[in-house]
């Protein structure tokens, strides 16, 4: 399934195991190994804005990448800040190490994370399947597989990128994995089983997913040559537990209810594009669609294995590999849908869903590998589609029908914060880049009429009756599921309260404009806000600070903030 057939397995055994990957790709077959590797470009392209990319998660890796560079030498550091850390669900330590250790910046090299994890996955698809189904079929099912819209959603909606490096990493390692049955030799262990051990450092949950994958495909194809590649894959699969034990903290409770996340079958289907969190119900703000190209080829590719008077004499209407593929592709879709809710719900799945998964919809990575597969399978079953013009039409096609998925929001280099001023709730609200100006007359500031704006620190001290507005930026990381209602205190150093804001943030008092209230709320956005606080006519000399928070408009419960009790943010006027 994996080798080359113009070489024996003993002969591939016999040599060393990078020399055997080589013959896997003779010379002739180079140039479409080059094409696996330069076209998933279009991918990678948006990643060469000289900015970040507006995600769900925030600026979350990057504060972290540039915490681990200034602490590489602790061998116990894990993700802090602003980052809830869970043994299974959470993205690994290996990202983080490989983008700190590069010599770039951190925006630089979470960057190249990301393009390498597709690269890897083009190429990865590439080589294990390039025996099985000859080049162009092997190139077709990779550029089906990274121009997967989930994958694509993966990066530039929810900014996923350990869960996006795992998909990259996944092919290559089934590779590494399938070529002990091949060549059964004990020196080749090690190599397979680093490759389970990069997968699990990546994330253990879904390495726990794709280990059970990989054995039951085993199974199927291989069942006389199962046992070392399942050594392989138990032994790297158990070092990354152990390791990721031994140095992460986990601090992850889960409120996500994993049922009420469950999938409708149009949205497998539907052209819907969105950025928004993942809710209860139909009404999803994240796509999920399988991709039309995916799923016309695993169409196309089912009717003429079955259909056509003659296949070519290695094809057989019973191959157990396509049988498999097909079955596991639909399998996992059928996970992710509503009619599995009495599966997730008993005993033992329903312990598995909460310990190694956040939502049922990420095992559509899986059934997306699936589908690549059966769909480079078509120039299998019918070698007319590998002539140039007709490949030149399905990698064209390939790229086009995911092409308009890739336009992210950017953010400029010049406005992402070094860190957080305030994070509210369980990392669920950040205040970035406060702010304070003081209204003025236009002759105050140099202008001829009207009034503006000075930064507090042009305008120098406050003064009684004076108008200090309040600017920030919040950035939600998660959905809010109510309307929270904020207040704002001026306080001085005894704590009086001078003047305050008690209101919704973005509410707007216009009939005619809608507000914005934190229902709303897209994860990842940037929301800028102001608010004038009106000082009184008598006030002690400075300093003063500010306390922000939200609560509950009926309870009057607050939202928690971890560095104080009273669920306050606290800021120094300056």
């Amino acid at each position: 399934m994996c080798y080359n057939r113009s070489l024996p397995p003993k002969f591939l055994g016999d040599m060393p195991f990078w020399k055997g990957l080589l013959l896997i790709v003779p010379y002739a077959s180079r140039t479409y190994l080059i094409l696996a590797t330069i076209l998933p470009i279009f991918l990678i392209a948006p990643l060469f804005y000289p900015g970040y990319i507006e995600t769900h998660i925030g600026y979350i890796p990057l504060w972290n990448i540039a915490d681990l560079k200034a602490n590489i030498g602790n061998l116990f550091w894990q993700p802090h800040i602003v980052t809830n850390v869970s043994l299974f669900k959470s993205g690994g330590l290996l990202p983080y190490y490989i983008a700190a250790l590069l010599p770039v910046s951190p925006l630089t090299g979470f960057k190249l994370v990301i393009a390498l994890g597709w690269v890897s996955g083009s190429v990865g698809m590439f080589l294990w399947l390039k025996s099985w189904f000859g080049e162009s079929g092997a190139l077709i099912a990779a550029l089906v597989y990274c121009y997967l819209p989930y994958q694509i959603a993966t990066v530039y909606v929810r900014g996923a990128w350990s869960e996006s490096f795992f998909l990259g990493l996944l092919p290559g390692v089934i590779l590494v994995s399938t070529y002990l049955v091949t060549s059964p030799k004990w020196k080749l262990l090690p190599f397979a089983a680093t490759g389970w051990l990069a997968l699990g450092l990546t994330h253990l949950g879904l390495t726990m997913w794709a280990l059970a994958f990989v054995t039951v495909l085993l199974i199927v194809v291989h069942p006389r040559q199962l046992f070392l590649p399942l050594i392989s894959m138990l032994t790297g699969t158990f070092m990354a537990t152990t390791i990721s034990w031994l140095i992460l903290t986990p601090t992850f409770t889960n409120n996500v209810i994993f049922a009420d996340h469950l999938l409708y079958p149009f949205q497998l289907l539907s052209a819907h594009w969105g950025n928004g969190a993942s809710l209860s119900g139909w009404a999803d703000g994240l796509p999920f669609q399988l991709g039309m190209i995916s799923v016309g080829l695993t169409i196309l590719t089912v009717t003429m294995w079955q259909t056509q008077p003659v296949l070519p004499a290695e094809i057989s209407r019973r191959d157990r590999r396509l049988i498999f593929f097909l079955i596991a592709g639909l399998f996992f879709i059928g996970l992710t849908l509503t009619v599995a809710r009495p599966f997730w719900q008993l005993p033992i799945t329903g312990t598995l869903s909460s310990l190694f998964l956040t939502y049922p919809w990420q095992l559509l990575g899986f059934s997306g590998l699936c589908f690549a597969v059966i769909s480079g399978a078509a120039l299998w079953v019918e070698p007319q589609l590998s002539h140039l013009p007709l490949l030149a039409s399905l990698i064209l096609m390939i790229v086009l029908g995911s092409y308009a998925y890739l336009e992210p929001t950017f953010i400029p280099t010049n406005q992402i914060p070094s860190a957080p001023a305030g994070i509210i709730g369980n990392n669920e609200l950040l205040l970035l880049e406060p702010t304070f100006t003081v209204k003025t007359t236009g002759d105050t500031a140099g202008l001829n009429t009207g009034e503006t704006t000075l930064p507090l620190v042009v305008h120098g001290d406050l003064v009684p009756q004076d108008t200090l507005y309040f600017n920030l930026i919040w950035q939600p990381l998660t959905n809010f599921e109510q309307n929270w209602k904020l207040f704002i205190h001026l306080v001085d150093s005894n704590d009086n309260v001078l003047a305050q804001f008690d209101g919704y943030p973005q509410f707007v008092k216009d009939p005619n404009t809608e507000s914005y209230l934190t229902s709303q709320w897209i994860p990842g956005q940037q929301i800028a806000d102001r608010y004038p606080l009106q000082l009184p006519s008598e006030m002690p000399p400075g300093p003063y600070r500010i306390y922000v928070g939200l609560y509950d408009e009926t309870t009057f419960a607050r939202l928690p903030v971890a560095t104080d009790s009273n669920g306050r943010v606290i800021l120094a006027v300056e």
